[in-house]
């Protein structure tokens, strides 16, 4: 999240909107490509990596990525090959060193992405941190080198594909680290390996393609209708969307191989996953919609054109985070058919929308659009889960939503900097929580037990003091 607001805040400072409108879309572009490439098996292998890491059966692990690598290098060749010879009839709009580019970037994307998928599914995930400052370091460096040097969207577009390789490369020498010797032999084989991954991948595959395309055409429908430039004020709201929801998906990345290892008590998990992840960014995301042209004047006055899309973005996060969450509970139990209903009625809403409302409104209706459709999921996913029981806990989520947005609208009223309003807001939403005990002691440890210790271990002592003082049933 830091990386990518820094990437996008100095691209925004030493380029134009155009140049990042053009560049933003073939992103966009390649990470429907990746969703498209990967046919759901970096979700699908989850289902059992979870248990054969659990169990040690390193010899089944190694014969899923086998078999995981040869299913997405056919799904590669073919959505490449697809973009390279449709490039003059579908993607005519780009130079060809863009899209020869783009088709670097979907390859080293969908490995890279099948890679941290696995090693998430292990749970050792200590590297991944790592990994990733690395990799976004040397992205950051290299872009701002390029763009200084030919200051144009190929610049942007290459040091963007640098990430993805670095990672592919470094997640695989991780992994071989992970898969230890065993004397034990496979449980299957290749054949059955390959059928059942398949199965349980592609009925994730369209809804997670579809749910991809709804979230990323937005900006590629922003600039075949609006402009690079509009496009590039949307792309720039949206990716601030996705980093403040970025703890969101964190946690429930690594929740499927969870459930699906576990026996018992699922419901409470994921509600208690949700939660969490609601109390860390909705305080965050409140503010931030009462500031958000502020926020987007931060990349240049020019920006500020962005703050009504940013605002209706930000709406989305709540209801995204608990049909996803549903979804994922629905996946654990082998309920595909639910899956894919979520997954569609999400979607296909967007997608739909995208071409009535942002010809009328431009970024405003690519938001709105987005928007509505994770209402619409919300609503569907809902229905859905009632079969399995009680899953959200409707009192304290009302709380979580409400209460920091009342905060920050008293505080938007008053004439203060938006920095220091929104570090307030903030902090009187976890006071008025931790009051009312919607955060107990075990959402803070639980919270704040992945910081480093001599970090963690000093405020989790602080809050338990405060939470301890201000109800004495903390």
């Amino acid at each position: 999240m830091v990386y990518g607001y820094a990437f996008w805040y100095i691209l925004s400072k030493i380029t134009t909107p155009d140049v990042i409108g053009i560049s933003s879309s073939l992103i966009s572009l390649a990470a429907i490509f990746v969703s498209l490439a990967s046919i759901g098996i970096p979700v699908g292998s989850q289902r059992f990596l979870g248990r054969m890491f659990l169990d040690g059966k390193f010899e089944d692990v190694k014969l899923v990525i086998k078999t995981s690598l040869i299913i997405i290098t056919v799904g590669i060749v073919a959505c490449c090959s697809v973009l390279l010879i449709g490039r003059d009839s579908l993607f005519g709009i780009y130079h060809y060193n863009l899209i020869a580019i783009t088709v670097i970037l979907i390859a080293s994307s969908t490995i890279s992405v099948l890679f941290r998928y696995v090693i998430i599914a292990s749970l050792e995930t200590k590297k991944l941190l790592i990994i990733s400052i690395f990799s976004s370091a040397v992205k950051l460096l290299l872009t701002i080198i390029l763009v200084l040097a030919v200051a144009d969207d190929l610049g942007v577009t290459i040091g963007f594909s640098v990430a993805p390789i670095l990672t592919a490369i470094l997640f695989a020498f991780n992994i071989r680290s992970l898969i230890k010797e065993s004397q034990i032999t496979c449980s299957f084989k290749f054949i059955e390996s390959f059928r059942v991954l398949l199965r349980a991948s592609v009925v994730t595959w369209i809804p997670s393609l579809m749910d991809t395309l709804g979230a990323q055409i937005g900006t590629v429908v922003m600039l075949g209708i609006q402009g690079p430039s509009q496009a590039g004020f949307y792309f720039i709201a949206f990716q601030i969307t996705l980093g403040i929801s970025a703890v969101i998906w964190a946690l429930e990345s690594i929740t499927y191989p969870v459930l699906s290892a576990m026996n018992g008590g699922r419901h409470m998990f994921l509600w208690r996953v949700i939660k969490i992840g609601l109390i860390i960014v909705l305080p965050l995301s409140s503010s931030a919609l009462f500031y958000s042209k502020d926020i987007m004047q931060i990349f240049g006055n020019s920006y500020a054109e962005g703050a009504l899309p940013l605002q209706l973005l930000l709406l989305s996060i709540l209801p995204t985070a608990i049909s996803a969450g549903i979804s994922i509970l629905m996946f654990s139990y082998g309920n595909y058919r639910e899956v894919l209903i979520i997954g569609l009625t999400t979607s296909i809403p967007r997608i739909l929308l995208y071409f009535i409302f942002i010809p009328w409104y431009s970024g405003a209706g690519a938001a709105l659009s987005f928007t509505l459709g994770s209402v619409i999921g919300f609503i569907v996913s809902i229905i859905i889960g009632k079969k399995l029981g009680k899953i959200i806990f409707w009192k304290d989520l009302g709380l979580i939503f409400f209460i920091p947005i009342l905060i920050a609208i008293l505080l938007s009223n008053i004439n203060i900097h938006f920095v220091p309003a929104m570090i307030i807001s903030i902090i009187l939403s976890y006071l008025l929580l931790l009051k009312l005990e919607i955060i107990n002691r075990s959402d803070v440890q639980d919270s704040l037990v992945v910081l480093p210790r001599n970090i963690a271990n000093p405020i989790i002592h602080a809050v338990n003091k405060i939470g301890s003082k201000l109800n004495k049933n903390y």
